[in-house]
């Protein structure tokens, strides 16, 4: 069974966040298009709802493995976090919408004794439901530790541009 939410606020000191959302804000950081969720999953969204800008640092999964170069800007979370094994490493943003959309309750990962950790990188009011009705407001510098097998998902914002977190699945030693 999925442990409750940690929630940490304050999560890096002030400048080194200020100086991470900075260079991911910056004009020649590259983000990509990308669907939020397959089509069969998106049934309940129109098309232009159901897109957001990603950017991946980090992926070992089923013999792939890949490590962006970029992954330095992200590496004060990581540290922070101290994983035994980093998984996954990817920033979304996703625009504002007239109306809260939530996108569909999920686990980012399966692998047995994997952490989730949603890292906020702008306030606004978008937040990250999880199975359970509890949700965790958008708050610059935040970040929510779960287990990996906890369902969640995250809804956008409807007051400001954007929606950006960093999302990281890794592999923890035990508390």
């Amino acid at each position: 069974m999925a442990s409750a939410p940690r929630v940490i606020d304050d999560f890096l000191d002030r400048e080194l966040f200020l100086s991470l959302q900075a260079k991911l804000l910056a004009p020649s950081f590259a983000w990509e298009e990308s669907a939020i969720l397959s089509e069969k999953a998106a049934a309940h969204l129109a098309p232009s709802e159901n897109v957001q800008q990603v950017h991946g640092f980090y992926l070992v999964k089923r013999g792939i493995r890949f490590s962006s170069p970029t992954l330095e800007i992200v590496r004060p979370v990581i540290n922070k976090l101290n994983p035994l094994a980093l998984l996954k490493a990817k920033a979304n943003r996703t625009a504002r919408t007239d109306r809260h959309i939530e996108y569909g309750l999920h686990v980012d990962t399966r692998r047995p004794g994997a952490t989730t950790a949603i890292f906020y990188l702008n306030t606004n009011n978008g937040y990250t439901l999880f199975g359970d009705g509890q949700q965790v407001a958008s708050v610059a510098n935040r970040i929510v530790i779960i287990d990996a097998a906890t369902l969640h998902t995250g809804a956008s914002c409807i007051d400001a541009e954007y929606r950006m977190v960093l999302n990281l699945n890794l592999m923890l030693a035990a508390p």
